[in-house]
């Protein structure tokens, strides 16, 4: 698993890249599903973290677009057997580029991304995207599985119920899972502000430092 992380990012993301361009280009579901799960197989033997979690949530993922994909195309006109056959592909597609973007996420530290593009020498505004994208997602996993402990705190039943109450409790922790991150953009943006993160600059600094500790007006400033 070490040697995962040590793995340069933008190899392992244009690996995942590359493999979710063939899901996409899979013809049908007899391909585009073996396809899917083999990456799930590879996933499981690399021993990617967290990955019990994953696996729950690629199948309330596949469960959700097939029964919308066979509702909307039955009312389409299609026959139930076409219907299923493009709802398990599309499906298929889904499973395959999360599953990719799973294992970037997880084998890659914000430490190493940052070392990654900045051997790149990528611009800082894309540096600092990457880092954020990569970085907020597996934040709001966390916050995911706090609520749900809370919930599980409360007395609420989230574990031996049915599939729907499941799913219900799931969508009702959407609501403060909003409100943090909202709640952490806007921490990050305060931090970068108080950090004196700016564009313009090729270097940034806390704040401008000259012979004082903050720069003074000078007269000509003043009478302007």
């Amino acid at each position: 698993m070490s040697r995962l992380h040590d793995l340069n990012f933008f190899a392992k993301l244009a690996a995942a890249f590359v493999l979710m361009t063939v899901a996409w280009l899979a013809p049908d579901w007899r391909l585009g599903v073996p396809f899917a799960l083999l990456i799930l197989l590879l996933l499981w033997a690399a021993r990617v973290p967290k990955l019990g979690g994953y696996f729950k949530g690629a199948a309330l993922l596949t469960l959700m677009v097939i029964v919308s994909w066979l509702i909307n195309l039955t009312l389409q006109g299609l026959s139930l057997g076409e219907a299923l056959a493009v709802a398990a592909r599309m499906a298929a597609r889904l499973v395959a580029t999360t599953a990719l973007f799973y294992f970037v996420m997880e084998t890659s530290s914000p430490g190493a991304i940052l070392a990654a593009c900045s051997r790149a020498r990528l611009p800082a505004v894309l540096t600092l995207v990457l880092s954020l994208l990569f970085g907020i997602i597996p934040m709001l996993r966390d916050e995911f599985e706090r609520i749900a402990d809370a919930q599980r705190a409360r007395g609420m039943e989230i574990d031996d119920v049915s599939f729907v109450r499941k799913l219900r409790f799931a969508l009702a922790r959407g609501v403060p899972l909003l409100v943090q991150a909202i709640r952490t953009a806007h921490a990050i943006s305060f931090s970068l502000t108080l950090y004196g993160f700016d564009l313009s600059r090729k270097r940034t600094t806390w704040r401008e430092v000259g012979m004082m500790v903050e720069p003074r007006m000078t007269w000509k400033d003043m009478t302007r």
